[in-house]
């Protein structure tokens, strides 16, 4: 075998086999359904290699095997063949009694539980089935006591799992097939379950349970109130405001600015120290996750390879320092090897103690694997023992592909162990005896590796990078990794013998923790610690990972001159068309997001400025849409910056998401009717738009058209004296206060009208009808009964009419003689709900709508 450090790459067979199986998994998700073609151009495939391709089949049949394995493996992932009785068939959103047994530890929120239900049977008017499947339950309330394994039955609505239906949108229904669950489950109380009886464990399954609980007892124990938080007096939100009395400082605001963090409840040691040691998220706030995102370490937050390969790392080296002392062992030449078999023992531990979640049973896979490969010799050839792990992983779970999880992991250790083994510096680093200033500079190298190597995917999924990572990674990486773990999980060994001790141990851990956490927060106050990107294509993906192995090949190989040529000229092509995508394109395009139950409208005018009206929200803020939908909508169409957002009015349900968007993007201008109301959210947008020092245009100002690249806005209601007048008139609500503009380019209108009802069409309506005559017409509040009236839709006399509506909202918007109304003038209807993003685009003289359904 080739010393580790030879320039000389020794054969690495598993990864082809490994990329064959990759390949195969992914064309199964592409093309689903195409098993008998595959059979059959397997067997033309077989015969050509058996008759023409003698020498190579030895070689190419494992990899087409292995292809063959990834395509079948995921079909029943992406074309179930669901039994008859499956809970899916039962979904009509309507109320059942169901009976089932909790599957994993539930998900608990402080102002929801969140588990999976495995489903034995349903019930209504007396009318009894048994079912098979899980479901996805939510309750609407925080609810104490409940494990996994318990058999409960609860009164909840089953819903279908839908999708935010937007280009290059998070696909969440196949997030949730992935894990075998077809359907949702709400319940509005908690007393609308009721737990028949605990779960029935094995002797394992309860020692394990009950060991979790009791190192929850004891971090609750250790984590006193009187412990002052890092978070305090930093901006970082905390008790109540003043004036609002809402949780969270409306100074959080500028913190918000600065960080990312939005309105988050102040975070606590004891939320970390629990996701460390058990694997309990659940108190871990948002803003404390923003600020290691932030500072570019968030991967210490959750049970990962790093916790797992430190935790081997330091029992190897431990029980290698023991077996070492035996000069029995000695001569046996066993104390690596013994020390790699008695460290899986406390791998299979910890990943035991931290629930063994799908990524935490990975990262126990992949280091147990590297275990292995030192106990049989093979600790050089790591890159084919990574690839042995990501084989075992990807054959027991093919959807494990496409888990983030997955992806930064083994894209992370396979950068480093590339670097370890390709760079020149590092190589020769590593050679000679060890001094402290080669192992600084490996840990940096290392930290870089690791950053630069999962850099394209972590902009894909989070459109954030960290520009400190590699400094805060080397601080807070030995200080969490080697200090807070393993003294918790001491004072875990500690507990059964010697409970005090184990206390004292688990405050020590609680102590370092709080200082890490201070040191975090102030990493993440610096101005550029973290900046937000767009997000790259797949082919710009490729492209980087391409032109890395180019330049860490260039000397090696004769071909890196040529590739290196071919992608400039793939960058350079790509880097055109999204120049001329976004600048370059004379056309307006008007892109209806679908935004659930609420409105947003994305406009691209010519020559590349946008304009954002409305950010869509759900009323009780517990989904951001801003963060979740419509900022990453913007981020794929490589948008960020939006000239003018645009405020119909104040209701959650247009207002909520633009606050992301504002603090987010780039953004000159606000138009809005400046109505206030006295709300958390509106506050944290008046807020926001002060400290990003954001132009707000009144209604004074609007009122005057105005003129953009050719593409003329017009605000034409509410009254300029509309305030005043709402003492005399009940029926200017916020509502029918809405900002209505109409948007002209060329011959082509559009009429854009919130949330307008009928009193507010009627004063409209006194305008003169060629006024308001507009090709395509945004429907007035979602299509509500109490709006299109007869006489507004004969003076705008739309060609088209688009509606912005939830999917099976509870509103039941929009009404069937709303569009009676709109079918009767043969104007054409676009929905959200049942068609996803509406896309219109014209010259000026020409429509063109494409739905993404």
């Amino acid at each position: 075998m080739k010393d580790c450090d030879s320039p000389k790459v020794y054969a690495r067979p598993l990864i082809p086999l490994l990329l064959a199986l990759m390949a195969g998994i992914v064309v199964g998700l592409w093309l689903p359904g195409l098993s008998s073609v595959l059979v059959a151009v397997a067997i033309v495939f077989l015969i050509f290699l058996l008759i023409f391709l003698k020498k190579q089949r030895v070689y190419l049949l494992p990899i087409f095997l292995f292809f063959t394995l990834g395509y079948w493996s995921l079909q029943s992932w992406v074309s179930p063949r669901l039994p008859a009785n499956h809970v899916s068939h039962f979904v009509d959103g309507r109320p059942w009694h169901i009976i089932g047994t909790v599957d994993g530890d539930p998900e608990r929120f402080p102002d929801r539980t969140r588990f999976v239900l495995k489903a034995e049977s349903l019930a209504r008017k007396g009318v009894f089935y048994k079912v098979s499947g899980a479901v996805r339950v939510t309750i609407r309330e925080p609810v104490a006591g409940l494990r996994s394994g318990d058999r409960v039955a609860c009164l909840a609505k089953l819903k279908e799992i839908h999708n935010f239906n937007n280009l290059g949108g998070f696909n969440y229904r196949r997030y949730l097939a992935f894990r075998g669950i077809y359907a949702s489950a709400s319940v509005s109380r908690e007393s609308f379950v009721i737990r028949l009886h605990p779960g029935k464990t094995y002797r394992l399954g309860h020692a394990i349970d009950h060991s979790r609980r009791a190192v929850s007892g004891l971090i609750d124990k250790a984590t006193t109130p009187t412990l002052p938080s890092p978070f305090k007096g930093a901006g970082l939100g905390g008790g109540k405001d003043p004036e609002t009395g809402s949780t969270g400082q409306r100074a959080n605001g500028m913190r918000s600015a600065e960080c990312g963090v939005r309105n988050a409840g102040q975070g606590d040691v004891r939320g970390i120290i629990k996701a460390l040691l058990i694997g309990d998220r659940s108190e871990v706030s948002r803003e404390i996750r923003d600020v290691f995102n932030r500072i570019g370490t968030a991967h210490l937050l959750a049970i990962s390879g790093l916790h797992i390969g430190i935790v081997a790392t330091l029992a190897f080296l431990g029980f290698r320092f023991v077996l070492a002392r035996s000069q029995r062992v000695l001569l046996a030449a066993w104390p690596a090897k013994g020390a790699a078999l008695l460290s899986l023992f406390p791998v299979l531990f910890y990943g035991l103690l931290a629930g063994m979640s799908p990524a935490t049973q990975r990262a126990v896979i992949m280091v147990m694997v590297f275990l292995m490969a030192l106990l049989f010799e093979r600790e050089r050839d790591t890159i084919n023992t990574l690839a042995l792990a990501a084989l075992v992983i990807l054959i027991i779970s093919p959807t494990a592909l496409f888990e983030i999880s997955f992806q930064l992991s083994f894209t992370a250790v396979f950068a480093i162990l590339y670097m370890l083994k390709h760079f020149p510096f590092v190589v020769e680093l590593r050679r000679g005896p060890s001094t402290a200033y080669k192992r600084l500079a490996l840990f940096l190298f290392v930290s870089a590796a690791a950053i630069l190597g999962t850099l394209p995917i972590t902009l894909y999924y989070f459109n954030q990078t960290s520009l400190i990572g590699i400094l805060t990674n080397c601080v807070m990486v030995p200080l969490i990794g080697f200090l807070v773990v393993p003294l918790g999980l001491l004072a875990v060994l500690f507990l059964p013998v010697a409970p005090t001790v184990a206390l004292l141990i688990m405050k020590g851990a609680t102590v370092t923790l709080e200082g890490c956490l201070g040191l975090a927060v102030f990493f993440s106050k610096w101005p550029f610690a973290a900046v937000r990107t767009v997000t790259p294509t797949l082919i710009e993906i490729g492209l980087y990972y391409a032109l890395a192995w180019v330049l860490f090949n260039f000397r090696q190989t004769r071909l890196a001159r040529p590739l290196l040529i071919g992608l400039a000229i793939v960058a350079l092509a790509d880097v055109g068309y999204w120049v001329n995508e976004r600048y370059g394109r004379s056309e307006l395009k008007m892109t209806v997001i679908d935004v659930g139950q609420g409105s947003s409208a994305l406009m691209e005018l010519p020559g590349g400025p946008c304009i954002l009206v409305d950010g869509g929200g759900f009323y009780d803020n517990r989904f951001d849409v801003g963060a979740w939908v419509v900022g990453p909508f913007l981020w794929k169409r490589k948008i960020a910056t939006v000239e003018i957002l645009v405020l119909s009015h104040p209701n959650s349900d247009h207002l909520n998401g633009l606050l992301f968007i504002a603090r987010h993007f780039n953004v000159r201008e606000v138009w809005m009717n400046q109505e206030y109301v006295p709300n958390k959210q509106y506050q944290d947008f008046l807020d926001i738009i002060s400290q990003k020092d954001i132009r707000i245009v009144g209604l004074e100002e609007l009122l005057t058209p105005k003129t953009i690249n050719g593409v003329r806005f017009q605000v034409l209601y509410p009254p300029e004296d509309f305030l005043e007048r709402k003492t005399e008139d009940s029926w200017r609500t916020l509502n029918n206060n809405c900002l209505v503009l109409k948007v002209l380019f060329d011959k082509v209108s559009f009429l854009l009208t919130g949330d307008i009802e009928a009193e507010a069409e009627k004063e409209l309506t006194s305008l003169a009808c060629t006024t308001l005559k507009s090709n395509v017409l945004l429907v007035p509040h979602h299509g509500s009964r109490g709006s299109s009236t007869p006489e507004f839709l004969k003076c705008v006399d739309p060609d088209m009419g688009v509606i912005s509506s939830g999917w099976k909202n509870i509103f039941g918007f929009p009404h069937q003689k709303t569009l009676k109304r709109y079918q009767d003038r043969g104007c054409q209807v676009f929905r959200t709900d049942r068609q996803g993003a509406i896309v219109i685009t014209t010259d000026g003289k020409h429509l063109s709508v494409q739905p993404f359904l």
